[in-house]
């Protein structure tokens, strides 16, 4: 009874729960990247397991009082986004960060803690083809656990067509490509606009029939006394 009682209590202890989501000893790192024309988002979530997550306090509570404040977030933040770098077709792209939250000190400690880094890229409107974009996460290589992927963009004239990752998932190259504007999109703009300028032209007709009605302001007055 003894050894199966032992076997049953090995079983249960190997079984996942919610509050362990990697092993306690690893710094899980997720990053999505979002792609448009004109800009592509980055989003890298950091967890550290309780055994490391002192460590990870440490960096962050510069001033050791327990508490991380903003600007000691923001450091934290600009650390990570210093070590990954992103290329588009070849050519390196600066991220700027634009934002990151950060958990209470207790929390990271617990293994409850998840920070957040928001970061953005602006880049010139692409031009319809095939572009490559490529992510590499340099931060905290030992002991470090990644994942990568790409968003499904929302602009439908952008089309992922392929994925591919190294073994661990530090760098990730996505492959995509980017259609012509379509005709629907600019018969919308078009319309949009010429919604837009109606009022105004109206308005600009009237106000020349005023300034030149060939009766003059004595003629307007006689038709309007009788």
């Amino acid at each position: 009874m003894k050894t199966i009682a032992a076997g049953m209590l090995g079983l249960l202890l190997a079984l996942p729960t919610p509050g362990m989501a990697h092993r306690l000893d690893e710094y899980l790192q997720t990053t999505r990247l979002s792609l448009a024309r004109d800009r592509i988002d980055l989003e890298i979530d950091v967890t550290p397991g309780v055994m490391i997550a002192r460590d990870i306090v440490s960096h962050l509570d510069m001033d050791a009082d327990r508490r991380i404040s903003p600007r000691e977030a923001e450091a934290y933040g600009k650390t990570v986004l210093q070590d990954v770098t992103l290329d588009l077709d070849g050519h390196a792209v600066l991220l700027t960060m634009t934002r990151v939250e950060v958990p209470t000190a207790e929390e990271i400690i617990d293994g409850l803690g998840t920070i957040r880094i928001r970061a953005a890229a602006p880049i010139s409107s692409l031009a319809p083809g095939r572009r490559a974009l490529v992510f590499r996460n340099n931060h905290r290589p030992d002991g470090s656990v990644y994942l990568a992927n790409a968003l499904v963009p929302t602009d439908p004239g952008i089309d992922v067509t392929a994925q591919t990752r190294d073994p661990r998932q530090r760098e990730i190259r996505i492959d995509y490509q980017v259609q012509p504007a379509s005709g629907a999109a600019l018969a919308w703009i078009l319309a949009l606009a010429g919604a837009l300028a109606t009022p105004i032209l109206l308005r600009s007709r009237g106000h020349r029939l005023k300034q030149h009605d060939p009766r003059g302001p004595r003629s307007r007055t006689r038709a309007h006394q009788t």
